[in-house]
C-alpha cells in the first residue's frame, strides 16, 4: 500500500500545523552555501574619457584640495583673493600714468605751427610726431594691465598682489602653473566682461561667492581649469 501526500491543512507526524502559516524559523543547521551562478559578465561600458589636462575637479574638504602628484593644498579665501586685485589695481593706476605722463610730454616736446583765433590768440598746434607718441603711451597703458597679469599668472602663478597675500594660480589637476595659454583664458574673460561698463568684469571677479563646491572658483576659473590656493 503506498503512501498518500498529506491533504491540504493536515500535518505531518511531529509537525505543529498553524492556520495562519505562522511557522517557527528552521532550527540552525550546517547547511551548505548555494552553488555558485556562472553568471555572463555584464557588458563592458563605453564612457568618453575626460577632457586632455583636466581630468576631474578635485574634492574640497574643510579648505583643502587633494591635487594629484601635490598633495592637499589649501584653498585661497575670496578675502585674500579681492585684496590682492586692489594691489595690482593701485600698480596699474601707476603704470597707467606713467604711459599717461609719457605721452603728455610727447604732445608738448613737439609742437608744430601756431594758430591764431579770431581774438588774435596763438595756439601752438601738437605735430604729427606728438600725437603719434601720444597715442602710442595710450595704447600701451592700456596694453599694460593684460600683459601684466598674463605673463606674470602664466610663468610665475602670481601677480605682485598675489605674492604679497602669498596665494598662487595652478592648474586644479596637477598642481603646477597654468602657462601662457590658461592665463590668457583667465585673463580675456574678465576683460571681455570690462567692455560693457566694467560690470561684467566685476561679476567676473565676484563670481568665486556662488561657487558652492567648496574651491572658491569663479568663472575665469573654471575657464581655465586652475586652483587659487595658499602658499604660506
Amino acid at each position: 500500500m503506498t503512501e498518500q501526500p498529506p491533504a491540504a491543512g493536515e500535518s505531518q507526524p511531529g509537525e505543529q500545523w498553524s492556520p495562519t502559516g505562522d511557522y517557527p524559523p528552521p532550527p540552525p543547521g550546517d547547511y551548505p552555501p548555494p552553488p555558485a551562478g556562472n553568471y555572463p559578465p555584464p557588458p563592458p561600458g563605453n564612457f568618453p574619457p575626460p577632457p586632455p589636462g583636466q581630468g576631474y575637479a578635485p574634492y574640497a574638504r574643510n579648505g583643502y584640495v587633494d591635487i594629484p602628484g601635490a598633495g592637499p593644498v589649501r584653498v585661497a579665501g575670496i578675502g585674500q583673493r579681492l585684496l590682492a586685485r586692489l594691489i595690482d589695481s593701485v600698480v596699474y593706476f601707476v603704470v597707467y600714468w606713467f604711459f599717461l605722463f609719457i605721452g603728455i610730454a610727447s604732445v608738448a616736446a613737439s609742437s608744430g605751427p601756431t594758430v591764431s583765433d579770431v581774438y588774435g590768440n596763438d595756439t601752438p598746434e601738437p605735430s604729427g610726431a606728438g600725437l603719434l607718441g601720444f597715442l602710442l603711451a595710450m595704447l600701451l597703458a592700456s596694453a599694460s594691465g593684460l600683459l601684466y597679469e598674463w605673463l606674470m599668472v602664466g610663468l610665475l602663478g602670481a601677480t605682485l598682489g598675489k605674492l604679497a597675500l602669498g596665494i598662487k594660480v595652478v592648474n586644479q589637476s596637477t598642481g603646477a602653473v597654468i602657462g601662457l595659454g590658461g592665463a590668457f583664458v583667465r585673463q580675456i574673460i574678465p576683460f571681455l566682461g570690462g567692455l560693457f561698463c566694467y560690470v561684467g568684469a566685476l561679476l567676473v571677479y565676484v563670481s568665486p561667492l556662488f561657487d558652492n563646491s567648496g574651491r572658491v572658483q569663479g568663472w575665469h576659473d573654471r575657464a581655465a581649469n586652475d586652483l587659487v590656493i595658499r602658499t604660506r
